[in-house]
Order: C-alpha cells, then structure tokens, then sequence
C-alpha cells in the first residue's frame, strides 16, 4: 500500500478514536477504555511507519555520503513516486561519480607519462598541506620513494622545501641545484598557485636543464630543416621544370636558331640557380666550421670606431644621424677579427631597417658594470613584426630580398663562442639589440 494512504489512514483512525473518545468518556466507561488503547495502538502504529521511512532515508544518506550507490530499492517501494526519485539521485551521483573517478585517472595518467617531474599539493584553512599527485619522474629525478604522507615526502625533498614549506605559496621560477647519488645536476624548478573550493594548491615542476637544452635543440633543428627545405625546393623546381622545357627542344628533329638561342638562356637560368644552391651550402658551411676565437686585449671602443669609418660614406649618402661618443677605454679579451665581423653585421642591419626612415638615427653605446660589457645599437627604423620576433636568429631566415639570413646567427655563434650573448628589446619607434660581453 502506497506510505502516504497508511500514514492518512492512521489518522483518520486516530481522529475518529478521538472523537469516539470524547462522546463515550462519561456514559460508557468501558467503551472509553477500549477506544483508548485502540488509540495509543493507532499512535504507535503511525510512529513506526514514519521511523520506518526515516530509517530508509538515513541508510539512503550514509550510502551517499560514503559513496557508495550500490544499495537497492525493495520491488514494494519501486512504485512509490518518492522512491523514483530517489533511485533516480542515486543513478544520477552514480553516472558522476564514475565520471569524477575518470577525469581523475585521466588527469593522473598524464601527469605519470611527463618528462618533467610534477609534486601538486594542496593546504587547507589550517595550514596543513597535503600531497595530492607525485610522478614517477620526480621521485626518479631525486632517487626518492613515492611518497603520499606529507610528512614523510617532506624529509626526502629538503632542497625543495624553500619553495613549498612556507607560509605563503607565491609563484616562482629559479634554476636549482641538486645532489643526488653523489651526482650534481642542474634544474630548473617552477611554481604556480591556485586556490579552489576550501584548498590552495601548489603545482611544482622540476625538469632538467639538459631537457630543456635538448628540447631548445630540436626546435632550431626543426625550424632550421622548414628554411633548408623551402630553399632547396625553391632552387630546384625551377631548375627541373627548365630541364624537361631543354630536353624536349633537343627531342626535335630540326634545331634552328631560335631554339639555340632558348637552350642557352634555359643553361644559363640553370647555371645562376646552381650557384645559388651553392652559396646557400657554402653559407651553412661558414656555420658550422666557425673557428674558435683566438682571443686577444683588445680596446672595444677603438675596434668599434674603426668598424664605423667602413661605414661613413653610407651614413653620409643615407643621411643617416649616428650618435657615438666613447670617453674611455674597454679592454677585452676578444678574437678582432670574429668581433669586428659582429659589428659589421649589427651595423649592417642598422643601415637595413633604417631605410624608409623619415629622420633616420643610429645611437651606438658601450655601457661596463663588474661583471660585463654591453654594446647597444639602437635604431629608430621599421622595427621587428611581433610574427618574426621568434625567427629572426634561425639560420637563412631573412625579411631581405637580398639577405643571406646568417648574420644573426653567425653573430649569435660569435658572441656564443666568446662566453657572451645577444639579445634585443623592442619598443615603440625603435628597436635595441644588445651584445653582452664577459669582463677580464
């Protein structure tokens, strides 16, 4: 029978006891104390109904709350609109949870297969941080258990615990230092922080500078093959196309003039664009058969302002205002040659991007702190597109009909090759590249 029908009609017979009662109190006293345990009966009867239903939703609830969906509604009750319901929450939180549980395996599937090793922990209101994910790389970059207790991960990951042992979580990112097994080896470790629900999780990567070295490496390669590639296809095409053009003129029967005259324009397209192949080939040559520097004192600012007298009649024809005043001297110990070269290259640019300027200007400095010397070349020209910035150090890249695209690179190798670097700051209506020198 339907729980609301038993519950109303529970009351019904106790109302109707009731009002028996009050009629029958005075005249019929036996009468009264039977309707009166027929009462109480009705009373207790009703009572065990409801804690009945109580005690369905409460073990209902404890399954809930434990995650467990695995209980069973009687046949009786499966028609009762209210336990549809039910049945209907409970395959609903059923269906999310096995979701939950995949995202959850997924995620920590990912995070197992990363090259990097990854530490996530979570802290709550009271400061107590716990270990949600570790990877397989991380324990194996620190020689180290996988451990789920804090408070025994804590103890195996002591270079680490400047980052994540503190009150504040901030983001960060630092090159480490650490030993293990006897073997030091660099890394670089970063930080990020996120705060969800009641938990702040701090996300921690640890990855090798090899890997990163690595990595760097096959980009350029990649990058490098793409330009390679595209050179090649471009020489060779046309080379082909001329070549079957060639072969069907020789096919004829009767050769005149104008044909001669065709084969030797179609030899002489064949001969420029070979040459062109070989240049390109000779190029990367120079790349990678730079010498090592041999390294000489020389004064910076004296090799720079020779480097400049090449360039004075082009200044001059370019109406170009260079701005380059040296008071001292800077003695390093540099190959002249190699560096005079990275001027010629740098200042070349300079020319280059200046072009379509209205007033075109070159400021050239030398600024020397303890450690180092800076060379700036700052011009306001046509500046470097956001889309190039990436590419303009890749090997034959060039934005320049004319340009072989190995100056910066070369320059990159040079400075690479004298403990030094190259590097440039682009800002609105000029642009800056830097050439940083190591100091005696």
């Amino acid at each position: 029978m339907n729980i609301k029908k038993i519950i109303l009609f529970r009351l019904l017979l106790i109302i109707s006891n009731t009002i028996v009662l009050t009629l029958v109190y005075k005249s019929y006293p036996i009468t009264f104390w039977i309707v009166f345990v027929i009462l109480i009966i009705q009373c207790v009867l009703i009572v065990e109904v409801i804690q009945k239903v109580l005690l369905d939703f409460e073990k209902i609830l404890d399954c809930v709350l434990s995650d467990d969906y695995a209980i069973t509604i009687g046949d009786k009750r499966k028609k009762h609109p209210l336990y549809i319901k039910i049945k209907t929450l409970l395959e609903q939180l059923k269906r999310r949870n096995k979701q939950q549980y995949s995202e959850q395996l997924i995620f920590t599937n990912i995070i197992e297969h990363l090259a990097i090793g990854i530490l996530i922990l979570r802290k709550d209101a009271n400061q107590n941080i716990g270990v949600y994910q570790i990877n397989t790389a991380l324990t194996r970059f620190l020689n180290i258990p996988k451990y789920y207790r804090w408070e025994l991960l804590k103890e195996k990951i002591k270079p680490l615990l400047q980052f994540v042992d503190q009150k504040e979580w901030l983001p960060s990112k630092n090159v480490v230092t650490i030993r293990v097994n006897d073997e030091t080896e660099s890394f670089l470790l970063k930080t990020a922080v996120t705060q969800a629900y009641e938990y702040e999780y701090l996300v921690l990567s640890l990855e090798t500078v090899q890997q990163l070295i690595n990595k760097k490496e096959k980009e350029s390669w990649y990058k490098l093959m793409n330009v390679m590639s595209h050179e090649i296809i471009n020489t060779i095409t046309p080379i082909s196309s001329l070549a079957n053009s060639l072969g069907s003129i020789l096919n004829q029967n009767e050769i005149d003039n104008e044909s001669l005259e065709e084969l030797a324009m179609g030899l002489k397209i064949i001969k420029k664009r070979s040459q062109h192949l070989t240049n390109f080939v000779d190029t990367y040559r120079k790349l990678t058969e730079l010498p090592l520097p041999q390294k000489e004192k020389v004064n910076l600012g004296e090799l720079l302002s020779q480097t400049l007298q090449l360039f004075q009649e082009e200044f001059k024809n370019k109406q170009i205002k260079l701005i380059y005043e040296i008071q001292e001297e800077f003695i390093l110990s540099l190959d002249k040659e190699q560096i005079e070269q990275v001027f010629i290259n740098m200042i070349s640019n300079s020319i280059h991007a200046l072009v379509n300027s209205i007033t075109p200007r070159l400021e050239i400095k030398i600024i020397s702190n303890e450690s180092k010397t800076n060379v700036f070349f700052i011009d306001n020209g046509i500046g470097i597109a956001e889309n190039i910035k990436e590419h303009i150090f890749i090997p034959y890249f060039t934005t320049r009909k004319e340009g072989s695209g190995i100056g910066l690179t070369l320059t990159r190798s040079i400075m690479e090759a004298h403990g030094g670097s190259i590097f440039f700051k682009p800002k609105e209506e000029q642009t800056t590249f830097v050439l940083s020198f190591p100091n005696l």
